[in-house]
């Protein structure tokens, strides 16, 4: 069996890691003129292209007026676009401009190449880690509240 002060361990190491791959999202982020906000925005828009405002606003787990902030901003700065269905009147959609995939495209290709010192762990130790974490996971869904 476990110890308190293992799963405790656990726990704050999965908080230092999150931490950790945060820090160096957000530079990468950064470093195109973007926030974290915006390329997880991006990346939903390019694997569901259009999008409606509550399809965005679902995938980015937020409202649909602090999504509808985010658009504005994002559509003044060229990332993205917005226009009515022509099959529904009163359907927004939103798309990635050139500019906002070039964006999404050069942070996440940054963000993987600093996290490429990781794939110097043994793929059995990885795998083994990904299980215990699936594991655990499952575990916390479990808890209700």
């Amino acid at each position: 069996m476990n110890s308190e002060a293992q799963i405790k361990a656990l726990i704050l190491s999965l908080r230092s890691l999150r931490k950790e791959t945060r820090r160096i999202f957000y530079y990468q982020a950064a470093k195109q003129q973007l926030t974290e906000t915006w390329v997880i925005a991006l990346g939903a828009l390019t694997t569901k292209n259009p999008s409606s405002l509550e399809e965005l606003a679902h995938a980015l787990r937020l409202g649909n007026s602090t999504t509808s902030g985010i658009v504005d901003r994002m559509v003044t700065e060229g990332l993205i676009t917005k226009e009515r269905d022509p099959l529904n009147k009163r359907k927004i959609n939103i798309r990635p401009t050139a500019k906002g995939q070039q964006k999404y495209a050069a942070t996440y290709a940054d963000f993987w190449e600093k996290l490429a010192p990781v794939s110097e762990i043994d793929g059995a130790e990885l795998t083994a880690l990904l299980a215990t974490q699936t594991e655990l996971l499952k575990k916390l869904a479990g808890i209700k509240q």
